[in-house]
């Protein structure tokens, strides 16, 4: 049964598919909260999620948010037809996965072509993620999912046949990918580097990039771009690769959990869409990263390795040190800075050093080094400037103007925090010194972050300044450094110097 109600728009952006209706119009199509709802009029038909209200609705209209009416190009007052629709297949298997059923291929995609077509509630998804993250999805499901959301959304398609790429699992500073990109670039390789920006860190790839150049391209740009230079490091959320993957992300966010499967098939489906042939996976482990002790590390790498096979991607995976920080900086100026530092040949920090181990052991994946010889033939593209100029050259590709270390903005303010006692440094907490930079204002403020002036390993002295806080607001670097102050006995661990004396 299809009824005809007029558009009315709200002036409400919610970035999903929702429709109002007034609650005895809803009872007239049998239609409940968060039923699915189909709207069609001439060259369109579209899937909504209902709710209901006798505030924003009369009887005869139905309101949509006024971003999803700009993105369909739906006019205040338009006539268009109504109905309730019957429940997804999706919701039954969703259902069956949080009874630990098994999930087949032809119903994975049917969940996932239903998100895309904003099919399923939030409540839904919600349910679909939670049960991925009691009952884990198979290396099946995995693989499943992996090519269904690749197979929805923006693909990169390039006439080479040799695409690298790196990935980090993530949860520590250091921009390691824009030090990889150039290195690799300048070796006459495609390094397509799409990046995030920050969810729960001082700075994203994207957010530091976005410091010396633009970072929101479309495909046809990206292309472009890497046909003069080999490599981009560009925004992922300008186009839509793996748009699914994106909601499912958010639902994660909200929920604040992380499942193992669909994060593996998040990060392999888009080094699927973008065409990579050879990847290296970096797994940090460490009490404040994601993956907290080397078995889970272990478990996780052989599962990439099996998917990516699957895909046709040859994969080396690395579990490496995510204990302490790597490099001296946090939060997106600083981090910047600290690239371009790096390729300026000014030092060779464990930044460095972690950038040419991964860029070396994609030489070596490609062939192009041998083994063991791979690491020393990225830190000499360092040492000639051969990666510096590479990445100029991106940053200009790209639109940007800042080139040298020197040039890059600085906070208005900033404090430094002394150390309380004598010792050798031999642990910094990663997690409270991100902290700290986002009590600075870091990512929104882009200058806000911490500088380290002693590295773990450092003997320091009673009062000498540990790290910086850098802010553009005086008030938000006082509760940095208030909290920092709190907490510096976590958040610094000394090993004291103990002097033996003989009489």
């Amino acid at each position: 049964m299809y009824l005809k109600l007029k558009i009315k728009i709200l002036d409400i952006y919610a970035n999903y598919s929702v429709s109002i209706l007034h609650p005895k119009t809803a009872k007239k199509i049998s239609a409940h909260n968060l039923d699915r709802i189909d709207i069609k009029k001439t060259d369109f038909n579209q899937v909504f999620v209902l709710d209901t209200s006798s505030v924003y609705v009369d009887e005869e209209s139905i309101g949509v948010f006024k971003d999803t009416a700009e993105e369909f190009n739906l006019k205040e007052g338009e006539l268009v037809d109504v109905c309730l629709l019957s429940p997804s297949a999706a919701n039954k298997y969703i259902f069956n996965k949080i009874k630990n059923k098994p999930l087949s291929k032809d119903q994975i995609i049917e969940i996932v072509a239903d998100i895309n077509k904003n099919s399923l509630s939030e409540v839904e998804l919600a349910g679909f993620v939670t049960a991925c993250q009691i009952n884990d999805l198979s290396l099946e499901e995995t693989t499943a999912l992996c090519n269904a959301l690749v197979d929805i959304g923006d693909r990169l398609d390039f006439d080479d046949e040799v695409i690298l790429d790196k990935h980090s699992i993530g949860g520590i500073n250091g921009r390691v990918s824009m030090i990889v990109t150039p290195i690799i670039a300048s070796f006459g390789y495609k390094i397509p580097k799409t990046a995030s920006r920050s969810i729960t860190s001082a700075t994203g790839t994207a957010d530091a990039m976005e410091i010396l150049a633009p970072v929101s391209f479309n495909v046809a740009e990206i292309k472009n771009i890497i046909s003069k230079t080999n490599g981009v490091v560009v925004w992922e959320g300008k186009f839509d690769l793996c748009p699914v993957d994106n909601r499912l992300i958010d639902i994660e966010h909200a929920l604040g959990i992380n499942p193992e499967g669909i994060m593996v098939a998040s990060i392999l489906s888009k080094k699927k869409s973008i065409g990579s042939t050879h990847l290296i996976i970096d797994i940090p482990v460490g009490e404040q990263t994601k993956i907290k002790n080397p078995e889970d590390a272990e478990r996780l790498a052989k599962k990439f390795l099996i998917i990516s096979k699957d895909l046709g991607i040859k994969t080396k995976v690395l579990i490496t040190d995510g204990k302490t920080p790597c490099g001296n900086s946090f939060g997106c100026s600083l981090e910047a800075k600290a690239v371009l530092e790096i390729l300026e040949g000014k030092y060779f920090d464990n930044l460095a050093e972690k950038s040419c181990e991964l860029a070396g052991e994609l030489l070596e994946l490609v062939g192009r080094a041998k083994k063991n010889e791979g690491y020393h033939l990225a830190k000499k593209t360092i040492e000639n400037k051969q990666a510096l100029n590479t990445f100029i050259k991106i940053i200009k590709a790209q639109g940007g103007k800042i080139t040298r270390s020197e040039d890059v903005p600085k906070a208005k303010y900033v404090k430094q925090i002394l150390s309380p006692e004598e010792g050798n440094m031999i642990d910094m907490d990663v997690f409270k010194l991100t902290q700290v930079a986002k009590f600075a204002g870091a990512p929104t403020d882009v200058l806000a972050g911490v500088f380290i002036l002693k590295p773990v390993g450092h003997e320091v002295k009673k009062n000498e300044p540990v790290f910086e806080i850098h802010s553009d607001s005086e008030t938000r670097l006082d509760y940095a450094y208030n909290y920092s102050q709190k907490t510096l006995n976590d958040l610094i661990t000394f090993k004291k110097i103990i002097v033996k004396e003989f009489n």
